[in-house]
């Protein structure tokens, strides 16, 4: 298979399976119109090994238009449109400003990377991270792979609410809350209901290239990573910027795949080491995966690791497996949306409160 055909195929993928998956229809319809445009597919092309296209592409246009490039594309995106973005077809106006601005969005393409920061997914890493705690009875010590910005390192500082067919089940975190996150509980299974307090020893993440938020081109860099109807999550990423500026956190440079030993061994030894990471891991080669395992096998011969992953796709899974002794157990499985927005528990791993659960 050709790299055009390969490229072609992945955004034909995006059209038909990922953007309706996560209510995009604007980049549903974008991404069919890439499919078959040579001059298009070209460009994307330009990404750099292991960077999804589609993402790329469509980030790099985002940003362009954000920054201020006045054209007629804009009306189409929600976030700059208003509510009610212009009706009929999107592509026409897409593909003239990509030819226009063909030079910067190659560069765009070219120089970033897909480092997206969903907050929401923090709903998914909450009863996880809750497991953890009851089974370790110790502060948690969070590292997170593939951290981009590290704002889901600070989970705790956010309210949470769960809902079942539309009614609340279980709300947690503090009232008045910078940042409040929702999600639907779907299937038979039932959530374990994450205890009132969870207490964070350590937050370290580790990137390749970790974003300063600091800079306003960096937090505008991952807005332009947030799809066009998702306009909630511009304002979560906004609100957790600034809860970062107030509870900050470690940043490292690195490769996972070669530096996580390091930070492993950095942990004090009375808090509960979890490593994690969401839609992070497919970023990494066969091979880097196989050794951040065989760190955190390797450390477990000196005291348990315990790794939260929210990885797959369509849907990803969230698991909790546990490492002790070089050996390792997965605990549990549930489905979840890759974005946060709905969990559905495959396995029931204890049982739950049947009342909300809340932090004052």
């Amino acid at each position: 298979m050709s790299a055009h055909t390969e490229l072609g195929d992945a955004f034909d993928r995006f059209a038909r399976v990922e953007a309706p998956d996560l209510d995009s229809p604007t980049y549903a319809e974008l991404a069919a119109g890439v499919a078959e445009d040579d001059e298009l597919l070209a460009l994307a092309a330009h990404r750099q090994p292991g960077q999804p296209a589609p993402n790329m592409l469509f980030g790099a246009v985002q940003y362009l238009l954000l920054r201020g490039s006045g054209h007629p594309l804009a009306a189409h995106y929600p976030i700059l449109s208003g509510p009610e973005p212009m009706r009929g077809p999107a592509f026409p106006a897409f593909r003239a400003f990509c030819l226009e601005h063909r030079d910067r969005v190659a560069e765009l393409i070219a120089t970033r990377r897909t480092q997206t920061q969903v907050v929401r997914r923090c709903t998914c890493l909450l009863p996880a991270f809750g497991l953890v705690y009851r089974g370790a009875a110790a502060p948690l010590a969070l590292i997170d792979v593939g951290a981009s910005a590290g704002l889901n390192l600070n989970f705790d500082r956010y309210a949470y609410r769960y809902l079942r067919a539309g009614s609340e089940v279980l709300r947690w975190g503090k009232r008045g809350a910078r940042v409040e996150l929702e999600a639907d509980l779907r299937g038979s299974g039932t959530m374990p209901a994450p205890p009132p307090e969870i207490p964070v020893a350590s937050r370290e993440g580790i990137d390749l290239n970790p974003i300063d938020l600091a800079d306003p081109d960096e937090l505008l860099w991952l807005r332009a990573l947030i799809w066009p109807e998702h306009v909630e999550r511009h304002a979560q990423l906004v609100d957790a910027a600034a809860e970062l500026r107030d509870s900050p956190i470690r940043l490292h440079r690195g490769d996972a795949s070669r530096d996580l030993s390091h930070l492993l061994e950095r942990v004090p030894a009375d808090a509960a080491l979890v490593v994690y990471s969401t839609i992070a891991l497919y970023q990494i080669p066969a091979e880097g995966r196989r050794r951040i395992r065989a760190a955190l096998e390797a450390r477990s011969r000196e005291r348990p690791v315990w790794q939260v992953a929210l990885e797959g796709a369509h849907p990803p899974s969230l698991t909790l497996t546990t490492y002790r002794n070089g050996s390792a157990e997965t605990d549990f499985t549930a489905r979840a949306s890759p974005h946060g927005w709905w969990i559905e528990w495959e396995v029931r791993a204890e049982p739950a409160a049947g009342t909300a659960c809340v932090r004052a």
